[in-house]
């Protein structure tokens, strides 16, 4: 008896002011309807930014694509008298290009003067005497727009010697979007969500606008840079105020409702980008729309969970009365008290200070943190890494696109279906299993068979986007209230890092044609097994301390999503 009142004393300790006031406040919201008019509005406008931001995460599949390319070779006037019998421009470059790749050609000087001595000659397709010339690297080079229009390919000729700056740009977009998420989500903590809202929104017009008439390379990397943080920053704080906004047990629903807008919007770019094909124009096309959200400063209000835990009471009085109005409920003044009165609250002791090192100590605890986020290491690097190699796949390039985000919104929506029937660990893994067996299997499909290949790539996708909505969840229900913000910050970056490593991944197809895709599968299975060594999360309280997680012992509640009722927000993400 004695342990466990030091064990309840040890909690509430635990407790943090802002948890107590999220607590009464989801009470509250409760009362004014936590799913009303109000919510649904505000949840919806919010949502459409999800689809702004998939247009920019995504847009490099079609800005940088790289189109079928040869060496430019200059007009020649063709004389029959000088070797040339019934040869055509045509067959003369294709002569001239017959032993490179694209980077190296026969000297033409030297052809034509061989042609004209007589120890060469060309007879329409066929070549006589000596062909023994030397190669040289073509400085120049002509580009098909038969699939896609210009793109920095054929701008900046990031092909052969340069063809690493395009894989390399993709890497430098995800650093982008590891600073933005560092970034955004404590200044959004600091000055608030609707302030980091809007600056995300200016931040991310101008990044893009300025990109769209970079000059060259120097410039477009860093505003590409610029353009992932913002996108990442951006998203995020959307997705934080959705949560925010309703009550406890819509939270799951509201936050696979905006990857869902996420997922429209990644199948509106395909069809942007048939019709643009141009890529400055689909820079600018998908930028110019974020000027229209600044009408929002008007219609969304803060967050008032943040606003309770920045002590600004009054404020978040004045957005619960109008949620109340909106919703027709009545709100008095005592259900208001549950905002102000604090005098109950235990403050947190001092003499106790938890870290990232307690992620790693003791060893089980530092198995399980290393399991979490190698999980969203690999998901992160799977997702992108499918979602950037829709062109590699053959067929349409735009119609694959599309298909790859349609799968997402399904997968969401069993999500949210099966989540709480099923648990978190064995959707998790029969997900990443599902999904890594389809990857290794459309990597072995011969390329001439498209459709099949295509076919299983996107039951990849399909598999990789679920477990990856679901280890969102699971890695904020599995750390302890004390170390949360850090595991969650640090399963973030490890995100990141995997969507770097995405664009070099593909790059292995130079080396053997089906190796990404292998390496995708492979990777997931072995993340599906380890993801088994997890404990289950779903249906039992949020452990507060090291104790808790470790031993799993909390007992199961009987309501849908108690367990997400006190996590913070911004710690989801």
């Amino acid at each position: 008896m004695q342990d466990d009142g030091m064990l309840k004393k040890e909690r509430a300790y635990i407790k943090s002011k802002a948890e107590i006031a999220d607590m009464h406040f989801d009470e509250l919201l409760q009362i004014v309807n936590g799913f009303g008019p109000y919510q649904k509005l505000r949840l919806f406008l919010i949502c459409l930014v999800g689809i702004v931001c998939a247009f920019h995460a995504m847009n490099m599949v079609f800005v940088g694509a790289k189109p079928d390319y040869q060496c430019k070779i200059g007009a020649m006037n063709l004389s029959e008298s000088d070797g040339f019998v019934n040869t055509s421009f045509t067959q003369w470059m294709n002569f001239l290009r017959a032993k490179g790749d694209g980077c190296e050609m026969y000297n033409p000087t030297q052809a034509y003067n061989m042609i004209a001595n007589g120890t060469l000659a060309i007879r329409g397709s066929e070549v006589t005497g000596d062909s023994n010339l030397p190669l040289e690297t073509c400085t120049e080079w002509e580009y098909s727009e038969d699939v896609y229009g210009p793109t920095i390919v054929s701008d900046f000729d990031l092909v052969c010697s340069q063809a690493w700056l395009r894989s390399t740009s993709k890497t430098f977009y995800f650093l982008g979007r590891l600073l933005g998420a560092v970034i955004f989500g404590q200044l959004s903590d600091i000055f608030g969500r609707k302030p980091m809202f809007f600056f995300g929104l200016l931040f991310l017009l101008i990044a893009g606008c300025v990109a769209a008439v970079a000059p060259s390379m120097a410039v477009f990397i860093p505003f590409y840079i610029l353009q992932g943080a913002a996108q990442t920053g951006l998203f995020l704080v959307a997705y934080t105020m959705c949560t925010e906004l309703v009550a406890p047990k819509y939270r799951l629903m509201a936050g696979f409702m905006i990857q869902s807008f996420y997922s429209v919007g990644y199948m509106t770019l395909s069809l942007m980008a048939y019709f643009i094909r141009h890529w400055r124009y689909i820079e600018v096309a998908i930028t110019v729309p974020v000027a229209l959200f600044a009408a929002y400063w008007w219609c969304l209000p803060e967050s008032v969970r943040w606003l309770l835990s920045k002590n600004k009471i009054e404020e978040a009085r004045v957005i619960m009365k109008k949620v109340a109005k909106t919703n027709k409920v009545v709100l008095t003044d005592n259900m208001m008290e549950n905002l102000t009165d604090k005098k109950d609250q235990p403050e947190v002791p001092e003499d106790r200070k938890y870290t990232f090192l307690d992620l790693l100590r003791p060893f089980p605890m530092f198995l399980l943190s290393i399991n979490v986020w190698f999980n969203w290491l690999i998901n992160a690097m799977v997702y992108y890494g499918l979602s950037l190699g829709t062109d590699n796949l053959g067929g349409d390039p735009y119609i694959n696109f599309c298909i790859a985000g349609a799968v997402e919104i399904p997968a969401y929506v069993l999500c949210v279906i099966f989540l709480n029937r099923l648990g978190r660990r064995w959707p998790l893994c029969g997900t990443m299993l599902a999904g890594g067996i389809s990857c290794i299997i459309s990597g072995f499909i011969p390329n001439d068979m498209v459709a099949v290949k295509v076919t299983f790539a996107m039951l990849g996708k399909f598999g990789i986007t679920a477990s990856y909505g679901i280890i969102y969840l699971m890695a904020a229900e599995v750390f302890p209230t004390v170390v949360r913000n850090a595991g969650m910050g640090v399963s973030s970056m490890c995100a990141r890092i995997g969507g770097m490593l995405a664009p070099q991944m593909l790059e292995l197809k130079q080396v053997w044609g089906p190796l990404p895709l292998i390496l995708f599968g492979g990777l997931s299975i072995l993340a599906g097994g380890l993801a088994l060594l997890l404990p289950e999360t779903a249906g039992k309280p949020l452990p507060q301390t090291i104790e808790d997680c470790l031993n799993n012992r909390s007992k199961k509640v009987t309501k849908d999503l108690e367990t997400t009722e006190k996590i913070n927000l911004q710690e989801k993400l």
